[in-house]
């Protein structure tokens, strides 16, 4: 493909590097945030910020692969072979609705804390 199409090459690989740089990340953010929670108090802010910002890592993971898989589907269609290189972003509904799902426990977090701020405030 390389010699075929420069252009198409470096697209497909540029894709497959944002997906696994984007993944890392949100891995590294979802230790990360392992590390810090308390579960004596669980409910905090900076947990509340790393979950929602892990929503927002996975929901760019999701609309990466989409864009990936329409971009690939245009050069399949001209013709170009790229081999098993799809596995890369076959999955990019499956991000999307995980984002949907982790921002409503984000949602969830913050209204947490708003009533474990509350408590601490009464007692």
């Amino acid at each position: 493909m390389y010699n075929q199409s420069r252009m198409s090459f470096y697209t497909i690989y540029f894709f497959i590097i944002a997906l696994a740089v984007l993944k890392a990340h949100l891995f590294y953010l979802l230790i990360e945030m392992m590390h810090k929670l308390d579960l004596n108090k669980p409910f905090s802010n900076l947990v509340s910020k790393q979950i929602t910002r892990i929503s927002y890592f996975t929901f760019s993971i999701g609309l990466l692969s989409c864009i990936a898989q329409e971009t690939v589907g245009r050069i399949i269609r001209k013709g170009y072979e790229i081999g098993h290189l799809t596995q890369f972003w076959t999955d990019s509904q499956a991000f999307i609705l995980m984002a949907a799902v982790i921002y409503v426990i984000s949602v969830i977090f913050r209204r947490g804390i708003e009533l474990q701020n509350e408590n601490d405030l009464t007692v």
